[in-house]
């Protein structure tokens, strides 16, 4: 409403996939989950976060990953601007020290998106570079007209490194957000298809009691 203030929106992709694991490590300890036969399922920013999962946690047995950012440190294929990397430093500096805030008040901009990264973490943030440790069969579901980055330097560069049964399957006419609207039903049908595949065959195991 008039006169209310925005909301800063904090970017911390290390702090976030900690509580990825932190909710598997939980999850198992619940009787009604089967420990065998965990599936993981994340978009956009956190399509990068499965990938990156599952490379660290074996208790992940398939994922996947829609409209996913795989490489924070890139913008449209380039590495970040010189004056980007600067900024990025010279903000986590002033953490450390106690002469900025957390997170630095007001929004800020990455690329096309509002929100304000943690000091410099974006600088190190690419779930890309581990995409060679998923074995885990991977399902990546992209946007044909995709305006927030290139596929071709995220999901498409990820299904040639991931190395266990994988699928990438692009939805036509649509953009970023039409994952959520127009294609919101063949998005979560492929999801379902693919975890039903995947998840349905083991055997399951025993979770913890």
């Amino acid at each position: 409403g008039q006169g209310r203030q925005r909301r800063t929106l904090t970017i911390d992709p290390f702090e976030q996939v900690e509580d990825w694991f932190n909710a598997i490590s939980y999850a198992v300890t619940r009787p009604i989950v089967d420990s065998g036969r965990i599936g993981a399922r994340g978009s956009s920013f956190s399509g990068g976060h499965v990938v990156y999962v599952a490379a660290h946690d074996p208790r992940i047995r398939t994922i996947v990953s829609q409209v996913g950012s795989l490489d924070s440190r890139s913008k449209s294929g380039a590495i970040q601007a010189e004056d980007t990397i600067t900024q990025s430093n010279a903000y986590a500096s002033a953490l450390t020290t106690g002469h900025a805030s957390y997170p630095d008040a007001g929004s800020t901009s990455v690329g096309k998106l509002i929100g304000t990264p943690v000091g410099n973490k974006l600088l190190r943030w690419a779930p890309l570079e581990v995409a060679h440790r998923v074995t885990q069969p991977t399902l990546f579901i992209t946007a044909e007209h995709e305006e927030l980055f290139s596929n071709s330097d995220n999901a498409d560069a990820a299904y040639k490194r991931v190395s266990g049964p994988k699928s990438l399957k692009m939805l036509t006419d649509i953009s970023h957000y039409g994952v959520y609207g127009t294609k919101r039903s063949e998005a979560l049908t492929m999801t379902l298809n693919w975890f039903d595949k995947y998840l349905k065959a083991l055997s399951g195991e025993p979770g913890l009691r």
